[in-house]
């Protein structure tokens, strides 16, 4: 059994009318895809509204939506065409790199050091991918922070695995160079 079936299924209910699928869809994928668009727009509020958008076009679309990939791919692929069309008829809008949370949702304020040591961690690295060529960078970040496939990544941006793999051996040849030449910067 692949790990999207249970996804194929939720599809071929929402294409029934069952709301109840489309919402398990949306809590399984609403922050990963907010995660994705967000690398793009650097706007919160902006990446939701694409992202509900996603949901609300399968959810207005149900009756006629055919998936010729897996399901996690195709989320992402329209959630891409999402901010490419946004890009297309807007100025890119840019916001701080790191947007922390407090933990405060969930009941358990997390502490000042806490947070001050997250925002140092989250900086570096984010330092680090910055220094990544462009399509090195988005690879690796859906690939490690995304958590997709190679073969999901290369449906999204429609381009080979064997190009996916490149760009991961890339950004992680880089990485490897860049920690070589400054040992102490997580020490620091």
């Amino acid at each position: 059994m692949r790990l999207y079936d249970n996804d194929i299924h939720l599809f071929k209910q929402v294409k029934k009318g069952k709301a109840q699928a489309l919402t398990r869809l949306f809590n399984k994928y609403y922050e990963p895809l907010c995660n994705f668009a967000f690398l793009f727009l650097k706007d919160t509020k902006l990446t939701e509204e694409i992202v509900d958008d996603v949901f609300i076009n399968i959810w207005r679309k149900r009756e006629t939506l055919v998936i010729h990939t897996n399901p996690k791919a195709y989320l992402y692929r329209s959630n891409r065409n999402g901010v490419v069309s946004y890009l297309r008829k807007n100025k890119p809008v840019f916001a701080p790199n790191w947007m922390l949370d407090n933990g405060e949702a969930n009941g358990n304020p997390i502490s000042p050091e806490t947070l001050m040591i997250r925002k140092e961690i989250a900086d570096k690295v984010t330092y680090l991918l910055d220094k990544l060529p462009a399509q090195a960078g988005l690879v690796f970040r859906m690939q490690k922070l995304d958590g997709l496939k190679y073969k999901e990544i290369a449906e999204v941006l429609n381009i080979s695995v064997k190009t996916v793999e490149n760009h991961m051996g890339r950004a992680l040849k880089i990485f490897r160079l860049m920690y070589e030449e400054n040992a102490n910067f997580f020490d620091e």
